[in-house]
């Protein structure tokens, strides 16, 4: 009797030790799982954060010479709520430079010139960070400054939303907008609007309604 309650007791040890062991092992394996902790997924074992889309933004870039295309800027970015920044010239354009009548004067030289790129002073960098581009600037012979390829040469705006507008006594945007999409046929440029001098809000408004 007391060799039968022992081969019991031996039995009994051994089921509840194998028991444990397999407890142990379950709680110490990974579990192949997509599922990490709340909020997180998992890729190849590791956690990462779930993407979200990120809000649509908008900047407002604009050349302005003589502060016409600035003022029309102004108002666009503060319609749309959007950051604005201005292309600065290391070198401003004087009323001399601007004298069309002059041959010789520096805005006709340079629009004579394609290969012409005036430097810019400021650092435009940030402006790559945005979805969406308003672009603008003054109408200089029938199309667009040369100081707007400086900066669409110097900054990756590929994938980005580009609308161009344009300020100009009577010229349209037409050619201008031809233009830069022939030069810069990587870049989404979508469309444009010129403005005159003394455009209120109704009249941007309403343009920026026709691009939704």
């Amino acid at each position: 009797m007391k060799k039968w309650l022992t081969a019991m007791m031996a039995a009994f040890l051994v089921f509840a030790f194998t028991a444990c062991a397999q407890t142990s092992l379950q709680e110490t394996e990974p579990q192949n799982s997509t599922q990490g902790h709340a909020g997180t997924e998992m890729t190849d074992g590791y956690e990462t954060e779930p993407q979200h889309e990120e809000d649509k933004n908008y900047a407002v870039v604009y050349f302005s010479a003589t502060g016409t295309t600035e003022e029309i800027a102004k108002k666009i970015a503060e319609e749309l709520g959007a950051d604005i920044f201005e292309i600065e010239p290391q070198e401003p354009y004087s009323a001399e430079d601007l004298n069309y009548g002059d041959d010789s004067c520096r805005a006709n030289q340079e629009m004579n010139d394609e290969g012409a790129r005036p430097v810019i002073r400021n650092d435009l960098s940030q402006v790559e960070e945005y979805k969406t581009i308003y672009l603008g600037y003054p109408i200089w012979w029938g199309t667009a400054p040369r100081i707007i390829q400086t900066f669409l040469d110097t900054y990756h705006l590929d994938g980005k939303e580009i609308y161009t507008f344009c300020t100009s006594g009577g010229s349209g945007i037409e050619q201008s907008l031809s233009d830069l999409i022939s030069n810069y046929p990587s870049l989404n440029i979508l469309g444009g609007k010129r403005f005159a001098s003394g455009d209120g809000a109704d009249t941007i408004i309403s343009w920026l309604k026709e691009l939704e």
